[in-house]
């Protein structure tokens, strides 16, 4: 917790984030999702930040959201899927590992893909 909490620190302050309040919760594990980002009981920080909507803007959240992803999996961790899909394709695999299955069970059940959302858009791939 204490390495991603200095790396959360320095990324931040690097791409100067309006941070408004960081919180820390205690998030139990999930067993049963196939999307869990709780794979083990974890402490999750929450980040609330200020952003405007200017398309430089939503650039500079997106680097600095991939630069915490990289942060997070290299210390074993996930994150919360967000609003804002701004993780690579490569990123969110590496921080759910059951995607795959996900899919191939979305295929089963859904395979006109008539229910999708922006998550299965931008990181489904087969």
């Amino acid at each position: 917790m204490e390495r991603f909490a200095e790396r959360l620190r320095a990324i931040l302050r690097q791409h100067q984030v309006n941070v408004i309040n960081v919180s820390i919760r205690h998030a139990r594990k999930d067993p049963g999702t196939l999307l869990a980002w709780a794979r083990s009981d974890v402490f999750a920080f929450v980040l609330y930040y200020r952003q405007q909507t200017a398309p430089r803007d939503r650039d500079a959240v997106r680097a600095w959201t991939r630069e915490l992803v990289d942060a997070a999996t290299a210390l074993g961790g996930s994150y919360y899927l967000p609003y804002q899909i701004h993780a690579t394709v490569a990123q969110f695999h590496a921080a759910y590992p059951d995607a795959e299955r996900f899919f191939a069970l979305k295929r089963r059940v859904d395979p006109a893909y008539r229910f999708r959302n922006k998550l299965w858009d931008a990181y489904h791939t087969g």
